[in-house]
């Protein structure tokens, strides 16, 4: 395993960076084997089994450099073959499918995931997060896959419509089999390829990628011998509208609450010590008297924050209650970060000189698929529309809450499921992780045979993959190397190394080590 250092010159080619790269490749022989076997017939004969997928390409790419269009040269690869295979999804649509075989090839496999609602993400656009691209993959020695489902690799609320009404196929497709789908397809390629058997596979993702994660721990046991699942999108039928609920609030309260109240009440919350690693619940005493406490408070010499601010502001941090007062799921309190930072577009509180507000893409699109209309605008949503299209639809989209907390059969697998939330996550709520350990637990009886095959990380303050947000996130490195030395060594994480690192300076901010989550200091729960 490589060890940790840090060096200048990384933000143009930044696989080079060592929060990427925990496996020195060079160190494993060429597999010239590949020259002989990643040819159209075996790979042809290897597809027959798989009736869908067809092959579209083979490709060698030397040492030295990959460029695609419209994207930074990266001229630090490993030489690799790259194998293009086309899936045809419900005869209609073509999914894209890609395996990657390096030369220095580590014995090992590992799936790519995606985000949101789409299965595939832009490697380029995963600089400042703990995302594992293919590129970061081949350059460890990994053989690995990826696929975009027909979802395309950005989220643009286009797909997932048939007709005037939803297509079922593909959107289910995008939920559970897909994953499992690319999976066995490119490991059947990769053994065929290099002449043996896989040694160990592997799979991380966050977000939806996380989501992506829990499923196949739960639906498909034998895929992955190790996965890790960072900010996993748990409930997403709840959780679409916790995403939308701060624009909803926006578009419907007469009175427009400044950025400069929520960026002071933030403020105000984190460096208060009675808060600290409290989520925000009204029910807690502290957050009774930092809300009541607000009224008044200067924000320069002539700006208060008001009571009527106070109160919608409120509304937007509690999350979508229902008129009848039940509250929907958590909400994103004044101590998470609710506006982009940087360069970042993350934040349900980022308001632009029109008047509207940014929505996430993926939950506006899972929110046209409830309404089942590609165009629909948030804009025109009423409290009373809100609720009602919750309410007619959580029947229907009931098998979309990812959140059974099976683990039985992946463990009798032996696998091993790592989970990383930071407690300062934008996106899904850290204490949706909390509440899958606790299921986790009920299933199992039994805190310390629960470990044996699930631990669970809080980054303080950690932000949604990001290692430039508020607070630290695990580093690929840290959480894929302790991932292989559970699997391979039978050593489990007892803790990991966190990062936050400033990509525009190219600096160190903060290094510190996140401890394993543990209930009850006895064997049992």
């Amino acid at each position: 395993m490589a060890g940790w250092k840090f060096f200048k010159g990384c933000r143009d080619n930044w696989f080079s960076h060592n929060i990427y790269n925990w496996i020195d490749a060079s160190e494993y022989p060429a597999a010239d084997i590949l020259h002989e076997r990643c040819v159209p017939a075996v790979i042809r004969h290897t597809l027959e089994p798989f009736t869908d997928m067809f092959l579209e390409e083979i490709r060698f790419v030397p040492e030295g450099s990959w460029k695609e269009r419209g994207k930074p040269l990266l001229d630090n690869v490993q030489a690799f073959y790259f194998v293009r295979i086309k899936e045809i999804l419900s005869g209609v649509h073509i999914a894209d499918l890609r395996v990657f075989l390096p030369m220095h090839w580590n014995g090992r496999f590992m799936g790519i995931a995606g985000a949101g609602t789409n299965m595939e993400t832009d490697w380029d656009k995963e600089q400042t997060t703990n995302l594992t691209s293919w590129p970061m993959a081949v350059r460890n020695g990994f053989a690995c896959v990826v696929c975009d489902g027909a979802t395309g690799m950005f989220v643009d609320s286009g797909w997932g419509f048939k007709d005037g009404d939803l297509d079922w196929q593909l959107i289910r497709n995008w939920a559970f089999h897909g994953t499992h789908d690319m999976t066995v397809t490119a490991k059947a390629v990769v053994e065929a390829c290099y002449g043996q058997k896989i040694y160990k596979s592997y799979m991380h993702g966050t977000s939806g990628g996380g989501r992506q994660i829990i499923l196949e721990a739960e639906h498909y046991p034998d895929d992955y011998d190790g996965l890790w699942a960072d900010g996993p999108l748990y409930d997403f039928y709840n959780l679409m509208f916790s995403c939308l609920w701060a624009a909803v609030v926006y578009y419907n309260e007469p009175h427009k609450v400044p950025l400069n109240r929520f960026k002071l009440a933030h403020k105000l919350a984190r460096s208060s010590r009675k808060l600290r690693g409290i989520p925000y619940d009204l029910s807690e005493e502290c957050w009774q008297d930092f809300v009541t406490g607000l009224p008044g408070t200067e924000i320069d010499d002539i700006d208060i924050i008001t009571v009527e601010d106070v109160m919608v502001m409120m509304k937007v941090w509690n999350g979508p209650v229902l008129s009848d007062g039940k509250r929907v799921t958590y909400g994103f309190g004044p101590e998470i970060i609710q506006w982009p930072v940087g360069p970042r577009q993350f934040g349900y509180m980022k308001l632009h000189e029109d008047g509207t507000i940014t929505q996430i893409p993926f939950a506006v699109q899972f929110l046209r698929w409830l309404v089942r209309d590609p165009l629909w605008d948030l804009k025109k949503c009423s409290y009373e529309e809100f609720e009602k299209i919750y309410l007619e639809h959580k029947e229907e989209f009931r098998e979309f809450a990812f959140y059974e907390a099976d683990l039985d059969r992946f463990a009798s697998c032996g696998g091993k499921l790592m989970i990383t939330h930071g407690t300062g996550d934008h996106v899904a709520p850290n204490q949706l992780t909390l509440d899958y350990y606790y299921k986790a637990l009920r299933r199992c009886g039994d805190e310390e045979k629960l470990r044996d095959h699930l631990r669970v990380f809080f980054p303080e303050y950690g932000g949604h993959a990001l290692y430039d947000w508020d607070g630290p996130n695990v580093t690929n490195a840290s959480g894929l190397g302790a991932l292989m030395q559970w699997v391979e060594k039978d050593l489990p994480p007892e803790q990991l190394q966190t990062v936050n690192y400033d990509f525009e300076q190219d600096r160190l901010i903060r290094k510190s080590t996140v401890e394993a989550f543990k209930l009850f200091d006895g064997a049992s729960g």
